[in-house]
């Protein structure tokens, strides 16, 4: 996904234990499975880390956020690699 094709933006739930990530446009996965966002529980932050658990399955998953602010790699447990997400130009979240 890039910023022009679908932007990712990312959410912090009021309570600050829920992080959600969401689409305009629905994404379809390897698996035919279709999504326009994920939800993930916050289980710990350290520094600029967040470790997260997918609500939906309970998959592990950490995300770390680039010193700069302008980027993050997302890694989860399992059999899928993680991906690095870069933040667009013009958005401040």
């Amino acid at each position: 996904m890039t910023c022009a094709e679908n932007p990712v933006k990312i959410e912090v739930a009021e309570s600050k234990d829920r992080l959600v990530f969401s689409w305009p446009k629905s994404v379809t996965y390897a698996n035919g499975s279709v999504s326009d966002g994920v939800t993930f529980s916050i289980v710990a932050v350290d520094g600029l880390t967040l470790s997260l658990r997918r609500d939906r399955d309970g998959v592990k998953a950490s995300i770390a956020v680039a010193p700069d602010g302008k980027s993050f790699q997302y890694e989860e447990d399992g059999p899928n690699e993680g991906s690095r997400f870069d933040r667009c130009e013009g958005f401040s979240s």
